[in-house]
């Protein structure tokens, strides 16, 4: 690993210092595409929320039973990023583009509680997001060298988000099981910002090479819903929206944070605040590419 990570390291510099010494800049193309992927990250919002309170409720529980807690559930955080996007250069340093995107994060997780007299329990939890964005960039170039950029982009994007997600709970007390199992889907569509900085290297006067750091700020609310339930005594289908829910356990006498999917806003007791659920998208992202001018 540290060797792979010595040759990047010794490659990259291979080509920014082949690019100081190169020929002089050439004059713009009228267009760019912009090709590249990488890694990006997902801050969840409200669904991290989620996740933080079942883990603690499960502690609790653990606890006060005088169990042990094994494992723990946990969100899509990080995942792969493709990009492609046009650019029509104004000038040498100026440039306007229409891109596309794709982004995909999935975790796959359990946990399970083991106590005498509350026998065994466990939890999973398996999200999948995937977000399509469409986005408009301003683009800004300063050349620091023959063949070295600086480069920054920003803009605006509308964001197609889907998230697929599996929930299980399985119980086992005095011989006896009880399997719960939700699989569903839920989308939802809205506009974010995003932006960059990065470096880029000509290779040839049309082929360049690019490394970029950026991120996003996109949060969605109102997603509609579709799920189907199933436990050991029957099955239906189910629709609404995500509501986040602070709820007080009879257990603990703490309040935690949840989730609530209905298709209108729960009412109940143990709720001390409910509102619709607000799932971020925005995150970091590592990118690296190739630019073709013509």
């Amino acid at each position: 690993m540290k060797k792979g990570m010595i040759g990047i390291c010794g490659a990259i510099l291979w080509l920014i210092l082949s690019a100081m010494s190169g020929l002089a800049q050439d004059t713009p193309k009228a267009f760019t595409l912009k090709l590249g992927g990488g890694a990006g990250s997902l801050s969840g919002g409200d669904l991290t929320s989620f996740v933080n309170g079942a883990n603690e409720l499960a502690r609790d529980i653990s606890g006060l039973a005088g169990g042990m807690m094994y494992g723990a559930l946990k969100n899509a955080k990080w995942g792969l990023e493709l990009e492609g996007e046009l650019v029509y250069n104004i000038s040498r340093r100026f440039g306007i583009g229409l891109g596309a995107g794709y982004i995909r994060a999935s975790a796959d997780s359990r946990a399970e509680i083991r106590a005498g007299t509350l026998g065994r329990t466990a939890f999973g939890w398996m999200p999948v997001f995937t977000v399509v964005p469409v986005t408009v960039n301003g683009h800004y170039r300063l050349p620091v060298a023959p063949r070295l950029n600086l480069f920054a982009r920003a803009g605006i994007g509308y964001y197609f988000a889907t998230l697929d997600y599996k929930t299980l709970e399985e119980r086992e007390l005095y011989g006896l099981s009880l399997r719960e199992e939700n699989d569903g889907t839920a989308k939802k569509g809205g506009w974010g910002i995003q932006g960059g900085l990065g470096l880029e290297v000509r290779v040839s006067g049309r082929l360049a090479l690019y490394f970029e750091g950026g991120g996003r700020y996109v949060t969605l609310a109102d997603w509609d819903v579709d799920s189907y339930y199933q436990n050991s005594y029957g099955s239906e289908k189910q629709w609404g929206t995500f509501w986040f829910v602070e709820k007080k356990s009879e257990d603990t006498g703490k309040s935690y944070p949840g989730l609530e999917m209905k298709d209108r806003e729960p009412s109940d007791p143990t709720f001390l605040s409910v509102r619709k659920a607000r799932f971020s998208l925005s995150g970091i992202a590592f990118k690296t590419g190739i630019k073709f001018s013509f």
